[in-house]
């Protein structure tokens, strides 16, 4: 007999999902129910065209109370459970069916992974893995406990945890959605309610952690995952989690010993865990401890993929511990160990292409052949015309500014262009000297990001084509504009920048020591001069360093040195850096030798 699946959600506001997370299960499921609790955007009006069984709840602040609503109106054999901002793999569709029409079983709970991405963007090298309950048995003994994170608990049955390979991805915790939901607003003050009720309620302090965690309020997090780490269970279903939270919040507060403590007790729990070895790494790693931060990263190759329940860090076990592996032997210099960890990296994650930029350094830093050069990172993309903007990347980077101003001449003349293109030739132009095609390129609206920057390369090639006055007036066009912080900071550079050039009086731009923005921006029109070859105009500008009180001036004044081959000069900077400031890092020592 075939088993009828409902889909059961509770939803608010989740227009901009909701549409993608129906599509992808509507071949999977016989019903689909929602509980909305209270949309205001369109949100039901998509969950009719799909023919959903909707209901409403009045919000009473417990996710709890609004699940087990949802579940009142089930009519089918089985309940999968999913969130407005889910998709269900279209790979893992067959899987799916396989299981619901030969494999369940009633006394079985069927967790899935999911898949959560996070940062600003989607981006597949940046997800986090945990193990979701999503499929049980329909009036079974099933409900809901939990003001927040709420558990699945059966009081009725004896109930069999069953891991199955599906994956689900979830979209709710990239940070543009996480802030428009005000997720740790609406948390935080409904787990305090849970821990007033419960003060030694474990997994409240786990997740109250988790939201301090996620604020960057480290201390207070550490502290509630201090909590839930007492009469520690290794078993409980939040064990290996609330063990990788130790490890990680110890090190991010700089408890490097600390923080290994705990990996080394987190991994006699879960020997397979490539996470907390991965951890453990980093630890070793910012404490200069490189060989044995090597030896953890390949001991999370050598156990592989994890069981599921053991996953938090998407790719611990596979292309991120070779990256990490790739780049510490480049810190060593040890060239060919790392172009083979690059190239292990990227075949075993083909669009990953970070290890692509360590290549071309490595290739750089070898003095390959620049023809040589180019065959061997074109060799490494299959995915042409979009290669050719990471190819003009890289080698901008590397400092070959004609190869990267070719490469985005490949990317236009293939119909492909973008914003970060522009960008690259804009200032690939500025390093090769085309100050005139720089004054006459308008790249950018005005409501773009780079039009402010694209604007004061403007004044910089103008100074530089020794007109001075239309340099002010290009200036003046912003004067009494309201700026972002970043260009305010911009502006006061250049506007120092015109004066010294025209021998005006200048004024102090900056006292604060910590404040490095307007020292970026300074460097950037110095090695602009310096790659160009025009000294006088570099000595000139180099009292723009006088209006800042930055420490690292010198410091980075001689890695600029260093990188243009002006070597005596790097190393008089350095000592310079040390003796006045005791300011220094492994590459002002190679510089001193």
């Amino acid at each position: 007999m075939k088993n009828e699946i409902s889909l059961c959600m509770i939803v608010k506001n989740e227009g901009k999902y909701l549409f993608q997370c129906l599509d992808s299960v509507k071949d999977l499921v016989d019903e689909m129910i929602i509980v909305d609790t209270g949309s205001t955007d369109n949100t039901v009006e998509i969950a009719k065209k799909f023919g959903a069984d909707i209901h409403y709840f009045k919000w009473n602040n417990s996710f709890s109370d609004a699940r087990n609503e949802s579940l009142k109106y089930v009519t089918k054999d089985w309940i999968l459970v999913m969130d407005g901002d889910d998709e269900f793999s279209k790979e893992d569709k067959e899987r799916f069916k396989e299981l619901v029409s030969s494999n369940l079983k009633e006394n079985c709970l069927y967790y899935f992974e999911t898949l959560s991405y996070c940062g600003e963007f989607i981006d597949s090298n940046n997800i986090s893995v945990n193990l979701n309950p999503r499929l049980f048995k329909n009036n079974y003994g099933y409900r809901y406990e939990g003001i927040v994170h709420n558990q699945l608990v059966n009081t009725e049955n004896v109930i069999e945890s069953v891991v199955y390979n599906i994956r689900i991805y979830h979209y709710g915790y990239l940070n543009k959605v996480s802030k428009e939901k005000d997720k740790r607003g609406r948390n935080i003050p409904l787990l305090k309610k849970q821990l007033e009720k419960d003060p030694q309620d474990r997994f409240a302090h786990f997740n109250i952690g988790n939201e301090y965690y996620v604020i960057g309020d480290f201390k207070k997090a550490l502290e509630h995952y201090n909590k839930a780490y007492e009469a520690f269970n290794s078993s409980s279903g939040f064990g290996f989690v609330l063990m990788t939270r130790l490890i990680l919040t110890n090190y991010t507060l700089g408890e490097y010993d600390k923080a290994i403590e705990f990996a080394n007790i987190g991994s006699k729990y879960y020997p397979r865990a490539t996470d907390i070895y991965f951890l453990k790494a980093f630890a070793y790693e910012d404490t200069n401890r490189l060989t044995l931060a090597i030896k953890e990263l390949k001991t999370c190759l050598e156990i592989g993929e994890p069981p599921s329940n053991l996953k938090l860090y998407y790719g611990s076990w596979s292309f991120k511990a070779s990256y990490e592996i790739a780049k510490i032997y480049l810190t060593l210099k040890d060239y060919d160990e790392a172009y083979n960890y690059c190239i292990k990296t990227i075949n075993s994650k083909s669009d990953f292409v970070e290890p692509v930029y360590i290549i071309g350094h490595i290739l750089k830093e070898k003095s390959v052949p620049i023809e040589e050069f180019k065959n061997k990172i074109e060799g490494l993309f299959s995915d042409y015309p979009t290669a050719y903007f990471f190819i003009a990347n890289i080698f901008y980077n590397e400092g070959y500014f004609n190869e990267a101003l070719e490469y985005v001449e490949k990317c236009e003349n293939s119909g492909f262009s973008s914003e970060q293109i522009l960008d690259i030739k804009l200032k690939a132009m500025m390093k090769t000297g085309k100050f005139k095609e720089c004054i006459e390129a308008n790249y950018f609206t005005e409501d773009s990001i780079l039009y402010f920057n694209s604007h004061m390369y403007k004044v910089l090639s103008y100074v530089l084509e020794e007109k001075l006055e239309t340099a002010k007036n290009e200036l003046n066009l912003f004067e009494g504009k309201e700026f972002k912080e970043y260009d305010k900071k911009e502006f006061q550079v250049y506007t120092q920048f015109v004066k010294l050039f025209m021998n005006e009086e200048t004024e102090i731009i900056s006292e604060d020591k910590k404040d490095t923005a307007y020292t970026d921006f300074i460097f950037d029109i110095c090695e602009i001069l310096l790659v160009n070859k025009l000294f006088d105009q570099f000595e000139k500008a180099l009292n723009l360093f006088n209006l800042i009180s930055d420490e690292s001036v010198l410091l980075r004044l001689s890695k600029l040195y260093y990188k243009y081959g002006f070597k005596s000069l790097a190393k008089k900077e350095a000592l310079r850096s040390i003796k006045e400031f005791e300011l220094f890092d492994n590459e002002i020592l190679d510089i001193l030798r």
